[in-house]
């Protein structure tokens, strides 16, 4: 069902209202994520802010409200659909195929791999031509986050960093348009973290790519951001740039503890 959006707008959540018995863990929550941006989202713990993003994602049916992506109404549609749009999503705690190599994982997240059909080995020469171009896809997202060296390394012997760093790899091998993640720097040292920060914002000025992350490295974060909202209580209690959101009297008494 088509919905209007404004034309930088790529995602929309519209009175989003998401509850668990008695509580009310997303309450009429509207925001806008832009296009080519980095937008955070910051909250104490218990704010609603990963229930919001389970319910963008398709991991939660909302009990009221509306998501729009790319002037789609794609409200409670399952993760596999929504990734086949374009809506990626990683999590605070990376999820790679351990005994699989690096490049294995990055190949598994291609969209319409051959493999996949049922007719493809009647169509031999077309296929392995597919499979070469999606490995020299890979290898070259590979050395775009620095892991071209740990190719045919197990995933499961990357670092933390490094697998989180596997995990972007993986959704641009998927062509994302737009990535949700949930603490990308957590439990990473400053360097790296600022590293992956970087690497974020290079993908979103020069491949055109939107962010939408949760990350609560304020110190850090806030320096690479394009906007922030806060949450509390299930709500959005503020919202702007980086420097007019960690001002906010509301954000500084719920968040930050001021």
């Amino acid at each position: 069902m088509p919905a209007a959006l404004e034309p930088d707008v790529i995602l929309e959540t519209r009175g989003v209202r998401k509850t668990f018995g008695g509580l009310v863990a997303v309450d009429n929550v509207s925001i806008k994520v832009r296009r080519a941006k980095l937008t955070l989202l910051i909250g104490p713990n218990g704010s609603g802010k990963t229930t919001l993003l389970n319910v963008i994602s398709g991991f939660y049916k909302p009990d009221a409200g509306r998501v729009i992506f790319e002037g789609r109404d794609v409200t409670g549609w399952p993760p596999h659909k929504l990734y086949h749009l374009g809506l990626a999503r990683t999590f605070q705690v990376p999820q790679p195929f351990p005994k699989l190599t690096v490049l294995e994982n990055v190949l598994l997240a291609a969209r319409g791999h051959p493999g996949e059909s049922f007719a493809a080995p009647l169509r031999k020469h077309s296929w392995i031509r597919t499979e070469e171009e999606l490995v020299e896809k890979a290898f070259e997202i590979l050395r775009l986050v620095n892991l071209i060296h740990l190719w045919d390394h197990p995933a499961g012997m990357l670092s933390g960093g490094q697998m989180k760093l596997l995990e972007i790899a993986r959704t641009l091998m998927s062509g994302a348009k737009l990535l949700l993640m949930d603490e990308p720097i957590a439990g990473v040292n400053p360097t790296l973290a600022h590293t992956i920060l970087r690497f974020i914002t290079k993908l979103k000025e020069e491949q055109g790519i939107t962010f939408f992350i949760i990350e609560h490295r304020l110190d850090i974060a806030m320096q690479y951001v394009d906007y922030v909202y806060a949450m509390a209580r299930g709500r959005v209690i503020a919202e702007g740039r980086p420097e007019e959101v960690v001002s906010n009297p509301l954000v500084i008494d719920s968040y930050l503890g001021g």
